[in-house]
């Protein structure tokens, strides 16, 4: 079992290739990069019943060879993903289930019901290309671009859902500020966007179609803490909140989520603010610039023009590097 930590980013095909000779990748580079093809097949049950106990099961073709893996639905806050992985090498196309020995996974996977219920649902089928990275302090970062296709799979033949585009700056070993260092590097010189949600999140919401409006995301539940909640909690949960109400509004114009996000944005300002000597270091102080400069448009309720600047604002890159400013204050 591993704890998988990793940022995801949007990056489009166009500028892929610019990564090959970006100083912050070769500077840092300990291995020739490397390029192969990865075919990944999710399985699931006709109603999702692993998407409902917060598992993904993923059988990959990468290299040659066969290799099964679980994951834990897990979390993401400012676009860093935690969650624990279980990968095992297979000898054929399709699940071992003599591999799982984690025992509350063993117990799950002992269903034979479940085990004869298991189907592809969907495919990921890309080009992968990596680099290597080693910090000085030793920290162990891997960067990979996947470019392809997300495919829908049914019995009779697979059917394209959408393109994948994505940057992945994975934590091998050390210390996650440098995941956002390395972002904020790479993103002066190519556009990249936060990706909150993973491939396989992809293809359950193309399964199970979310909700046009859903229920707003609060700043913070104070009620969840025995004790007074620090600055990096209250600065966790206002991002997290921020992030969650801005996926509503890039959907709809929704009073509430506006709000919400306006409460988030005026929570991490304070907190940064009073965060004591750092609020006087040059980062912190343009961070708070920045949530100024995007409170002038969270305005509740919102006209038609003034929602037409929000989604420009939210999809802009000044929004996506505050956000990734914010990540790497919180890991600094």
């Amino acid at each position: 079992m591993a704890n998988e930590i990793e940022l995801k980013l949007r990056i489009a095909e166009s500028s892929a290739h610019l990564l090959n000779k970006h100083p912050a990748i070769t500077e840092r580079l300990i291995e020739a990069p490397w390029t192969r093809k990865l075919v990944s097949i999710y399985y699931d049950t006709p109603d999702l019943s692993l998407l409902d106990a917060g598992l993904n099961l993923r059988v990959r073709s990468m290299a040659g060879s066969w290799f099964q893996a679980i994951k834990s639905t897990g979390q993401s806050v400012g676009g860093l993903h935690q969650r624990l992985e279980w990968e095992d090498l297979l000898t054929r196309n399709e699940p071992d289930f003599n591999k799982i020995t984690e025992p509350h996974l063993k117990n799950i996977f002992a269903d034979l019901r479940l085990r004869d219920s298991l189907k592809p649902v969907f495919i990921v089928d890309v080009v992968r290309t990596d680099w290597l990275l080693q910090y000085p302090d030793d920290s162990v970062i891997e960067v990979s671009v996947d470019i392809g296709d997300l495919k829908n799979s049914t019995d009779k033949a697979c059917e394209h859902i959408c393109p994948i585009e994505e940057l992945e700056i994975e934590l091998k070993q050390g210390n996650a500020y440098h995941l956002f260092e390395l972002a904020l590097a790479l993103q002066q010189d190519i556009p990249l966007s936060i990706e909150n949600g993973s491939k396989a999140q992809m293809g359950y919401r193309y399964l199970r179609p979310q909700p046009l409006i859903k229920t707003h995301t609060q700043a913070m539940n104070i009620k969840r803490y025995k004790q007074p909640p620090t600055t990096k909690q209250i600065m966790q949960e206002a991002l997290t909140s921020m992030q969650e109400n801005q996926e509503i509004l890039k959907r709809v114009n929704h009073t509430p989520a506006i709000y919400h996000m306006k409460l988030a944005n005026s929570r991490l300002a304070s907190a940064l603010a009073y965060s004591g000597y750092r609020a006087t270091d040059r980062d912190t102080l343009s961070i708070i610039q920045d949530l100024e400069w995007l409170s002038q448009f969270l305005i509740s309720p919102c006209d038609n023009f003034a929602y037409q600047n929000l989604d420009a604002i939210l999809n802009g890159q000044r929004y996506q590097r505050m956000l990734l400013s914010l990540g790497a204050w919180l890991h600094q």
